[in-house]
This record gives structure tokens, C-alpha cells and sequence, in this order.
């Protein structure tokens, strides 16, 4: 195994490393959310004003469906 095999191995290696811990540290309802730093929903308990923004926007571009 030469060198470029050696630093590609590694760089996978760390990659794969770093999805694994971001799947273990990312938990709940708010784990994706760019607010959920700054969301009192989030701190609360509360119901999401974003995620209900995005359902409400969403419904709005597809129209009433029967």
C-alpha cells in the first residue's frame, strides 16, 4: 500500500468518523433545524413556529387538495 493509498484510507476513515458522531449527537425534534439554537419552541417545548411556516407555505404552493 503506498502513500496516496495510506492518506485516502485515512481521509474515508475521518469522514466516515465524523457522520457517525453527527448521527449520535443529533437528537429530537429540532436536531436539523438552523433555529434551534435560538428557538424558544425548542427550549420550551413548545410547538415549532418554523416547521409550522414551512407545512403552511408548502400547502399554500401545491393548493387546497380534495
Amino acid at each position: 500500500m503506498g502513500p496516496v493509498d495510506v492518506v485516502i484510507l485515512v481521509a474515508v476513515l475521518a469522514l466516515v468518523a465524523l457522520a457517525i458522531r453527527s448521527v449520535v449527537r443529533s437528537g429530537g425534534d429540532c436536531s436539523s433545524c438552523g433555529s434551534r439554537g435560538s428557538c424558544s419552541a425548542h427550549a420550551s417545548g413548545g410547538t415549532c413556529t418554523a416547521a409550522q411556516r414551512m407545512l403552511r407555505d408548502a400547502e399554500r404552493a401545491l393548493g387546497k387538495r380534495e
